[in-house]
């Protein structure tokens, strides 16, 4: 990747944090007459937006729960194995919840609906069992 200018690299990093190429521009030390213009050019370079597209993706990776975090807590609440904030098990309407939730993520079409529902009744089926015990 190449090396980004003094001004290119802040408009990237102010890019970063509003989103906006002409504030960005105004901030990086662009004129206020050709910010706009100046941002929206910044924003068509490669070697700018790969930048963006790499800090963005390395802020995300810290920031945002990632596909299999959000799986295994869903998970650990319809296992009753996550506590709310005065230590209970979740409930079973919260249970169920986080069960729908991941069944919509493993059933992709029709053709799988009917295996899906299986899976949730057998799945709601073993709540229901170790709630009574």
């Amino acid at each position: 990747m190449a090396e980004l200018k003094g001004k290119q690299k802040k408009f990237a990093d102010e890019y970063l944090l509003s989103w906006n190429a002409a504030d960005a521009a105004r901030k990086a030390g662009y004129s206020e007459d050709s910010a706009a213009s100046i941002g929206s050019e910044n924003l068509r370079k490669p070697h700018i937006a790969a930048y963006i597209r790499a800090r963005a993706q390395a802020r995300d990776a810290v920031t945002v729960a990632a596909e299999e975090e959000l799986m295994a807590f869903l998970s650990s609440v319809v296992r009753g194995n996550v506590m709310d904030q005065f230590g209970l098990e979740p409930t079973l309407a919260d249970r169920l919840r986080a069960a729908e939730n991941l069944m919509k993520r493993y059933s992709v079409g029709d053709d799988k609906e009917a295996n899906a529902l299986t899976k949730l009744d057998k799945l709601l089926e073993g709540i229901s069992d170790a709630a009574k015990r």
